[in-house]
């Protein structure tokens, strides 16, 4: 599984647990009453179904970004919008990868250098360095080729 699905599915996990830990039901009597393992299902807390709504849309974004960035691996506006949803979720870490490979296509851009100032101190990190930025750059073409080609 490449590194983004698996975020996404981590961060999924992640929202669900955290929303408020949810309590399972109960077994079906029937099966309760047989020596076969119960089978509990835990149903969502009905204020994490937004969260969850809104991280499968956002997954879809992004896949469908990433795909379509398969086909156009210079469509630097893009690779800007990922980079912006990741942003957007507080996700300043991967949002570095786009922003650097939008910086090697067009270095002009006076947006890519600001959103990539954000990410950075976001992220955690002091400073970037060009050998790093290139690097990023690098595992992020990476990720577009390998998208959808599972583990």
């Amino acid at each position: 599984m490449n590194y983004w699905k698996g975020l996404l599915i981590a961060v999924v996990i992640d929202a669900a647990w955290i929303m408020g830990n949810p309590t399972p039901t109960a077994p079906d009597p029937v099966r309760a009453m047989s020596m076969d393992a119960v089978e509990w299902r835990i149903e969502p807390v009905a204020s994490e179904r937004p969260a969850l709504d809104q991280l499968e849309a956002m997954g879809r974004l992004e896949d469908s970004l990433m795909m379509h960035l398969q086909q156009h691996p210079e469509d630097v506006d893009a690779m800007a919008e990922l980079a912006h949803i990741y942003a957007e979720n507080e996700w300043h870490d991967p949002a570095i990868g786009p922003l650097a490979r939008a910086l090697q296509l067009d270095p002009s851009r006076r947006s890519l250098w600001s959103a990539l100032d954000k990410a950075v101190e976001k992220s955690g990190m002091a400073k970037i360095t060009d050998a790093e930025l290139t690097r990023r750059a690098a595992q992020f073409v990476e990720a577009v080729e390998m998208w959808g080609h599972g583990c």
